[in-house]
């Protein structure tokens, strides 16, 4: 009985503005995907979140590719908690979640695609690239599944996105120490029972100066390089609202880590992803803050060019120096080959996960990818997978209890269309780190949503004048100060007639 007060209370605040029925519901709700002391669904998502940043990626289980890593072993642990939960009663919370449609729609995307391309006899090589695929979709379902349905409070739920901006500051460190010849950590990590299903990708050399390209304990540079631009804004968003002290200090060290590793990565990909996430970032600010930004970013990036002189100029040409570029130019003239086989089935694709290097050609775009390995089916279900995310989180950032959490829902919800434009320079999805931070991600914008209880029929909120980090939108300010406007010219109501 004690036991079950105390999870009513944790559930309060949103039990107050739910229907009754739905009220009623969560009372008899055990919020937790595993029972017992030692094993709980956020004590798995930490240890998916270490092991997924600290062992290099091509450290697998032996024989499985890939897929082998040990995040994706726990991925498919919680995707087995996740199904046994929600054939029992009142073990996920009840109530409308959009994120389990999405990830259900794009599982049973790539099931479809699956059966499609087993159905017109494809190689063996394909088949198992396939097979392997299909793990780690599942692996990865199982890992958003866990953060949207079995974060209980808003405290675990930060708790998790803190260690999330953790872990990929000490990946960035990692690359930084690489990039500065300190020391290659990645090659004295050795677990017992993991293999290297590849050579480590080491440090690597670009332009005409040859300035060191890391990649930290990504599977490659350019993966580096993204994760770290996505991870940015959360942890942007932790350091602005970190209370004064310690804390403080330690999350504006983890944004300043982060954002060393982004150019050190030397890739187009993940400029372009800085870009556009800090770009819509700044959206919510009021201007005075957008200022302050600008500035930071300036001076930030003057210290660097006088600690690198040469990185940003070299950066700077991958962009002005493209007619030469050969790994552009080859990715124009495959445009050609990929119409061509995509007008063969346009519909089902080639077969989901089997459109691989080795069989078809280096694609280096994932709509690409999806494009022939599932045809319009496959890019529309990509699309979804992170345009409802994005959604949920606009309606946090306008409908929001406080400040602080509509920061939140906005730092989550630029991370979606960002790793939109990033698919669409590089294969996103062959890289396990990539998609297991977007897969968190994912499932901590469900989360929050859940949390906050938020509901699209919520009035939007206009920022009081305390709230220095988000600004009111644009649409909401005009239409309350027309309520103001109509309100002050409108003729007071005289006493109401008997007859």
């Amino acid at each position: 009985m004690a036991d079950e007060q105390r999870e009513v209370e944790l559930w309060k605040p949103v039990l107050l503005h739910t229907p009754t029925s739905i009220r009623r519901a969560r009372r008899d709700w055990k919020p937790t995907l595993v029972r017992g002391q030692l094993i709980t669904s956020f004590g798995l998502l930490a240890g998916f979140m270490v092991l997924q940043f600290l062992i290099p990626a091509r450290l697998v289980i032996g024989g499985m590719g890939a897929v082998g890593r040990p995040p994706v072993a726990i991925g498919l642990l919680l995707a087995f908690i996740w199904a046994v939960s929600a054939v029992r009663p009142h073990q996920l919370p009840p109530g409308r979640q959009p994120i389990r449609w999405i990830l259900g729609v794009f599982l049973l995307v790539q099931l479809v695609g699956l059966v499609v391309g087993l159905d017109r006899l494809p190689s063996a090589a394909q088949v198992s690239s396939a097979y392997r695929w299909l793990i780690l979709v599942v692996a990865m379902s199982g890992v958003a599944l866990a953060v949207t349905d079995g974060i209980r409070t808003r405290d675990e739920l930060d708790r998790l996105l803190r260690l999330l901006v953790a872990s990929t500051a000490v990946m960035s460190v990692v690359g930084v120490l690489q990039f500065f010849g300190v020391v290659d950590l990645t090659t004295y990590i050795r677990v017992p029972g993991l293999n290297m299903n590849q050579e480590l990708v080491g440090i690597g050399a670009r332009g005409d100066l040859e300035f060191a390209r890391v990649a930290g304990t990504a599977a490659h540079y350019i993966e580096f390089g993204v994760v770290l631009a996505l991870v940015l804004p959360v942890a942007l968003h932790y350091a602005l609202f970190s209370p004064p002290g310690r804390i403080l200090v330690w999350n504006w060290c983890a944004v300043v880590i982060i954002a060393l590793g982004i150019p050190m990565s030397i890739s187009r990909s993940a400029v372009v992803t800085t870009i556009v996430a800090m770009g819509m970032m700044a959206i919510v600010w009021p201007w005075r803050q957008r200022y302050n930004a600008l500035v930071l970013a300036v001076l930030a990036t003057a210290v660097f060019h006088v600690l690198n002189r040469g990185v940003l100029g070299t950066i700077k040409a991958l962009f002005t120096n493209v007619e030469n570029d050969p790994s552009v130019q080859d990715r124009i003239e495959r445009t050609a080959i990929v119409m061509d086989m995509w007008d063969r089935r346009p519909i089902f694709g080639w077969g989901a996960g089997m459109v691989t290097p080795e069989e078809f050609l280096l694609l280096d775009n994932q709509f690409y990818v999806f494009l022939l390995a599932g045809g319009v089916i496959a890019v529309l279900a990509f699309v979804l997978l992170f345009f409802v995310p994005y959604l949920l989180g606009r309606s946090v950032r306008l409908r929001g209890r406080d400040q602080e959490t509509r920061h939140l829902g906005h730092a989550l919800a630029v991370t979606m269309p960002a790793a939109i434009v990033a698919s669409g320079t590089f294969d996103s999805f062959y890289f396990t780190t990539f998609v297991g931070v977007m897969y968190v991600l994912i499932g901590a914008m469900g989360a929050l949503w859940r949390l906050d209880g938020t509901a699209w029929t919520r009035p939007l909120v206009v920022s009081d004048p305390g709230d220095r980090l988000v600004a009111t939108p644009l649409f909401a300010d005009v239409r309350a100060r027309l309520l103001r406007a109509w309100r002050a010219t409108a003729p007071p109501a005289g006493p109401r007639g008997r007859g």
